[in-house]
């Protein structure tokens, strides 16, 4: 994996960015450069999924997995953002937030009319946006 390097059994992201793990082709091209982009095309609970197991590994939560306040299974699309730095000590508080996301995701539709996949998508981009911090 580029950009990546391995040192005794652990992950260190190595080029000084966030970690943004989507689902959403908009913020991945969006973000890129921004942020260290872990895409994947999977549902939004898959996403909610890695990002647990990102949370376990001692990441934080920078921007929220129930951004905006939407009702589990409204879009198709998820985007979070975590530090880049994770200590290996999780913090039972940001999991607590992550696996209540997990639960809420767990039922969620996963069909959406691909008329509004567009839509969808902007959507998750403008929940993220605010929350960017860009390098100049």
């Amino acid at each position: 994996m580029k950009n990546l390097l391995a040192f005794q059994n652990r992950v260190c992201y190595i080029i000084g960015m966030d970690i943004l793990i989507t689902n959403n082709p908009l913020c991945r091209d969006h973000f890129a450069g921004v942020y260290y982009v872990e895409f994947a095309d999977v549902s939004a609970h898959v996403i909610l999924q890695q990002v647990r197991d990102k949370v376990h590994l001692g990441h934080g939560i920078l921007s929220h997995p129930r951004a905006g306040g939407l009702p589990p299974g409204t879009s198709p699309y998820k985007s979070v953002v975590l530090s880049e730095v994770a200590d290996g000590v999780p913090n039972p508080q940001l999991l607590e937030i992550v696996e209540n996301a997990v639960k809420a995701y767990e039922k969620a539709r996963t069909e959406f009319p691909e008329k509004h996949l567009e839509h969808f998508s902007k959507l998750d981009l403008s929940l993220l946006a605010p929350n960017a911090h860009k390098k100049h």
